[in-house]
């Protein structure tokens, strides 16, 4: 059964949950002018990397990436899965204590910060435990009707105070790309790759068309714009700057005199918590799927609770938030080592099976 709209959902909102937080300092940080162009250039890699990815699962059908790789060898297979094991469970790590940081910060502030953690690992966790990837993704369209239209309302009310002035100038004077050889441009990419691992893993579960995917990267670019420009626009470029999580900010100070409620950030708060605890139950089937099928084959009622153990421990150890931003920074290389080594090898992988088996065919 075709399920290209729960998969492209899901792909959607994996991606959601990650923009708001980090993305814009990220993106500001990397330039002074002409903001979009690193917006852009991020895009246009994250759409690369998916293009690639899904050539290379084209020539096996129904198989997902562990399989494809395991049968053609194991140590190469471990060459690609290994590294894709350890950055899913960092993103983990990073993830919870993220989320958790910001909620803290944003609404909870009295809420002990282990509490929070725990939160975003026991819910994720009783979502893998009863649905399992067939249950996230009906998940996903039932999310997409709570929360989606709640964070587009905020996207939208969020260009309340803003200054046109401040968009330009819309092309940088000399070296238009020098914001490439700033450090802070690779660690924005994680909102681009924290998701695209997915795709690799659902062919054997459900049946998706890559044109769905390519729509739903193409509905996500508006969010990673805004979330940008609103800052900018409102703030100008150099106090954006100095602000640890500027479009939640932002936010923060819309003033809509009809609501019932004082603050919109709780709509956009709200959403997002729904979509980082999506993004980690999501992150926690995949982890399922390299130990299951690469390594043992361990029943998921213990091996769940076993991963959400391990990362809240691991969790529990990070002290502040300069902690958490440095192992950001640190997670960068290998975040790049798995976008790129990991389409590129399963597209050769799939490329010469193809030709072996066009070869068999001839020769036959």
């Amino acid at each position: 059964m075709n399920k290209s709209l729960q998969v492209s959902t899901t792909y959607i909102l994996t991606h959601l949950g990650l923009i708001f937080f980090l993305y814009p300092i990220d993106v500001i940080d990397s330039t002074n002018e002409a903001h979009w162009m690193p917006v852009m250039l991020g895009f246009l890699f994250h759409i690369l990397i998916i293009a690639v990815y899904m050539k290379g699962l084209s020539y096996f059908k129904g198989q997902n990436i562990v399989s494809i790789l395991l049968k053609k060898s194991k140590w190469l297979a471990w060459i690609v899965l290994l590294p894709a094991l350890l950055y899913l469970l960092w993103i983990m790590v990073l993830a919870v204590r993220a989320f958790s940081e910001v909620l803290s910060i944003a609404i909870l502030s009295n809420t002990p910060l282990w509490i929070l953690m725990m939160l975003f690992l026991i819910v994720p966790g009783f979502m893998i435990l009863h649905g399992q990837i067939g249950g996230l993704l009906r998940l996903s369209v039932l999310l997409s009707f709570l929360f989606v239209t709640p964070v587009i309302f905020v996207m939208a009310t969020s260009f309340q105070n803003i200054d046109w002035h401040y968009l330009f100038p819309l092309w940088p004077g000399d070296k238009p790309l020098r914001f490439v050889t700033h450090f802070s441009f690779y660690k924005s990419l994680f909102a681009y790759t924290g998701g695209f691992l997915l795709l690799g893993f659902l062919p054997s579960y459900a049946e998706y068309k890559p044109k769905a995917i390519y729509w739903g990267s193409l509905l996500l670019l508006p969010a990673y714009l805004i979330s940008v420009y609103i800052p900018v626009l409102t703030l100008g470029e150099e106090t954006a700057r100095q602000l640890q999580f500027p479009y939640l900010f932002i936010v923060d100070t819309v003033e809509i005199n009809w609501l019932m409620f004082d603050r919109i950030n709780v709509f956009l708060l709200l959403g997002l918590v729904a979509f980082g605890m999506f993004f980690i139950s999501v992150t926690i089937w995949q982890i399922q799927c390299v130990i299951r099928l690469g390594m043992k084959d361990i029943q998921p009622n213990y091996l769940v609770p076993g991963i959400i153990a391990l990362i809240f421990a691991v969790c529990l150890f990070i002290p502040d938030w300069q902690t958490t931003d440095q192992l950001f920074q640190k997670n960068t290389a290998l975040r790049l080592y798995v976008a790129i080594v990991t389409p590129v090898f399963l597209l050769i992988v799939g490329w010469l099976h193809a030709k072996k088996s066009t070869y068999g065919l001839k020769k036959t």
